[in-house]
């Protein structure tokens, strides 16, 4: 017997209610994959967040570790503990001499009690350059690592700041002085470019761009992990950490004294500065050098001319000189086209001496003032023996500009 409901039978109506819950289970998929896409973008929104953090940390962890573990390179106020020393008459130990050495000058000159009677402005290679080769005068020695044109005038906004223009300047001219920034492969020069801002506004002339002379390098530098490898791990293998000192001369560290030179260690003086170490610097320079010849950027020589201005307007007399090179380097450069162009650094030279009065002495042809190559540890680096002959000839320089 055959059941009915109106026109539907029991098999249409099976059907019909499995319609109707497929209906309804629809109706509840919907807002269920939406919950799901919300739950994943919650998720990925979170793991961005904390990915985040964690890289920022990372980056954070390594600029405090670089910082604590090369203070006088990379922390903010690193070469405070060394001026301090020095002001006291100490002399300061360091690991080497890779520092921030702009920053050292700056501070040096805001302990000083008596203004010097004669400035060096030049790069390392008047680094052994002792105040005992004026005995009777007071000599400040603010050599800077790899100055360029921008550090003469931060280096004279320094000296301004701090109320310490001298008498007497003693200004070198090196080899890659004029180096566009463009051009250049290293980096030393970034933390001296604040105090060159701030005597370009003081001089009234342009100022190189903010993009170029940024401290991207240092940035970088200072979130390097394995630069913070090697930093952390000479400071857990060191015997002697950087500090004061009375010592004239250390085992294993640089020495920088009071008046702004520097004293090598030791181990570097007897056993690393050896005749074949330095054959083998002046090679290698050589190699790199001879073909890629200075170049002279005219805002470089625009900077220079304004601060020579400057200088002679505030009755500072300024003696020029182009550092002498090691005997065998100045061989090797002869008829190249670095020597071609080193040749403009010294017409240069001879330039500002004829515009503004300023004598010269020495010459890069080291037999001028008679330095042999025993004398140097590399192409361009002279120990102090050189140092004295070419300060015999800045006496006479002086003496004969005195005597006009």
């Amino acid at each position: 017997m055959r059941v009915e409901t109106g026109a539907t039978s029991i098999d249409e109506m099976v059907l019909a209610l499995r319609g109707v819950a497929q209906d309804a289970a629809d109706s509840h998929q919907v807002p269920t994959q939406a919950a799901s896409v919300a739950v994943s973008k919650k998720g990925v929104k979170g793991f961005t967040f904390v990915f985040a953090c964690t890289v920022a940390l990372g980056i954070a962890g390594l600029v405090y570790g670089n910082k604590s573990y090369a203070p006088e390179m990379y922390a903010d106020a690193g070469m405070l503990p060394a001026a301090q020393a020095q002001a006291e008459g100490l002399n300061y130990q360091v690991f080497d001499l890779n520092l921030n050495v702009r920053a050292l000058r700056d501070a040096q000159l805001s302990m000083m009690t008596k203004t010097p009677d004669v400035v060096i402005y030049g790069a390392s290679q008047w680094q052994e350059a002792h105040a005992d080769l004026l005995p009777g005068r007071i000599l400040y020695n603010m050599h800077i690592h790899r100055d360029y044109w921008e550090d003469l005038p931060g280096m004279v906004e320094l000296l301004v700041r701090h109320n310490r223009l001298p008498k007497t300047m003693i200004v070198a001219v090196r080899d890659k002085q004029f180096t566009p920034v463009d051009l250049r492969k290293d980096w030393l020069w970034e933390p001296g470019v604040e105090a060159y801002r701030a005597m370009t506004k003081r001089l009234g002339i342009e100022t190189e761009s903010w993009w170029k002379t940024a401290p991207w390098h240092r940035a970088q530098a200072l979130i390097s992990l394995p630069m913070f490898f090697e930093n952390f791990t000479r400071w857990q293998q060191a015997p002697v950490y950087p500090g004061p000192t009375s010592l004239a001369r250390a085992e294993t560290m640089d020495l920088l004294l009071p008046d702004g030179s520097i004293n090598w260690s030791n181990r570097k003086w007897t056993q690393v500065f050896t005749r074949q170490r330095t054959i083998n610097e002046v090679n290698s320079f050589a190699n790199a050098s001879l073909s890629n010849p200075p170049v002279i950027d005219p805002k470089g020589v625009a900077a220079w001319d304004a601060t020579f201005k400057f200088l002679k307007s505030q009755g500072v007399q300024v003696y020029l000189t182009n550092p002498s090179f090691n005997p065998d380097f100045y061989d090797k450069i002869d008829g190249t086209p670095y020597a071609e162009g080193f040749a403009r650094i010294e017409e240069l030279t001879q330039r500002f001496s004829k515009d503004y009065g300023f004598p010269i002495f020495g010459s890069a042809d080291p037999s001028v003032p008679g330095c042999v190559a025993e004398e140097y540890i590399d192409a361009e680096h002279a120990h102090p023996s050189c140092m004295k002959k070419i300060f015999a000839l800045f006496l006479a320089a002086e003496k004969q500009a005195e005597a006009k």
